[in-house]
């Protein structure tokens, strides 16, 4: 199944509720947050806090000490959110250069973590050609607005079908940028993509981004020293690792890796003490297996199992990645330290303790529909994005 195409075809994904679970989440107010488990707002149950409605919506940022929220919109076009105010002038407009076809558009974005100093950030986008296209801005004195003359191309993937284009960027604790590339798309990975390391797609690449543009490869990357293996893959055997994240406390990653037609699932590699990032080298299966079965013959050297498995039989289509929550104001209730992730066409938010061999998870509760992403703030907290337009805060309220 898709990530996204099932959504981006009529807006409507597997559920024609407009606006997520409106029972849970009230439409008027960003709730204040709670800062203990002593307060009878700490005592309250956690809920789904609306932020806004907005176009298309596929991410949700905020830099390191910001309150501001940045709002990825699908069609090319970021809008910053203060307080409970949506601005009206966008931050970035490249809508001129996006397309918008199948899975395509802009997917995401992530701040420097010296934004405050540098202003640099990023995008991943989707290009006129329908390649990925990752590229670097700056902000300019403006705080709320970006310079687009600043641009500057760090790397740009061949990608010829309109599906499995991966979207996610994250810098990890070690500093480096990570960006996760579908497999190339259509079904069964025709092109053999994911398991060869000669390839950029199917995988999770590690890079040092120059201040000018382009990027370095980090020397501690696994395939640095391999004949024949891109020195940029930090891991491989990915179908669509349509969105993944790194926990703010441990470091450890985790990985929402999109199905074919039976099983969804979630990788987990768990961080090292001191901030040190594993080093890397992992092989998550695909197109040898789908989850933990056996979906073509062949081999998966190194094969890492998935942590998470859920199954096409049970309302699953195209997982979402989230993030572990660590949101002072949910202390003390069942979300604390969780990993939190959801799916396109089951609306139900699930919650999980993540451990090797396989996590714990339940159920929340908590409704989206036509989820798209999760994003998280400055604080920590955690948002969920509904392709319908909604975004939602996990909060107390």
């Amino acid at each position: 199944m898709l990530a996204f195409g099932l959504v981006l075809a009529a807006l409507t994904g597997c559920s024609s509720d407009d606006g997520g679970d409106q029972r849970a989440a009230p439409t008027n107010k960003d709730e204040p947050s709670a800062s203990g488990t002593g307060t009878a707002a700490a005592r309250k149950p956690v809920r789904l806090l609306k932020l806004g409605n907005f176009d298309a919506p596929t991410y949700i940022a905020s830099p390191r000490g910001d309150r501001r929220r940045f709002v990825v919109q699908r069609g090319g076009t970021i809008v910053v959110v203060k307080g409970r105010k949506k601005l009206s002038q966008p931050f970035l407009d490249i809508s001129g250069m996006v397309s918008t076809e199948g899975e395509e558009g802009l997917l995401s974005m992530v701040f420097a973590p010296d934004y405050k100093s540098s202003r640099i950030f990023y995008v991943y986008y989707t290009d006129r050609d329908g390649f990925i296209q990752i590229d670097q801005y700056r902000r300019s004195s403006d705080p709320d607005r970006a310079d687009p003359a600043s641009r500057r191309s760090v790397i740009r993937v061949a990608h010829h079908r309109t599906n499995h284009k991966g979207g996610q960027l994250q810098f990890g604790p070690d500093g480096m940028l990570y960006a996760g590339f579908g497999d190339g798309g259509s079904g069964g990975d025709p092109d053999e993509n994911a398991q060869n390391l000669g390839r950029m797609l199917g995988k999770l690449i590690r890079i040092d981004p120059r201040p000018g543009g382009g990027y370095d490869i980090p020397r501690s990357n696994p395939f640095v020293h391999r004949k024949g293996a891109l020195k940029e893959i930090y891991a491989y055997g990915l179908r669509n690792p349509y969105r993944f994240s790194f926990d703010r406390r441990r470091g450890s990653l985790v990985i929402g890796d999109v199905g074919q037609d039976a099983v969804e699932e979630v990788d987990f590699v768990r961080g090292r003490s001191g901030g040190r990032q594993p080093r890397g080298g992992y092989n998550f299966g695909w197109d040898s297996f789908e989850g933990r079965s056996r979906y073509e013959a062949g081999p998966a050297p190194r094969r890492s199992w998935p942590v998470i498995t859920e199954t096409h039989d049970n309302g699953w289509c195209s997982i979402i990645g989230g993030y572990v929550i660590r949101d002072r104001s949910v202390r003390g209730s069942r979300y604390e330290g969780r990993y939190v992730y959801g799916d396109l066409c089951n609306t139900e938010l699930r919650i999980a303790h993540l451990k090797r061999p396989r996590a714990s998870t339940r159920g929340t509760g908590l409704h989206v529909s036509n989820l798209v992403s999760f994003g998280e703030d400055s604080r920590g907290r955690v948002y969920a994005v509904s392709m319908d337009g909604p975004i939602y805060r996990l909060g107390r309220g």
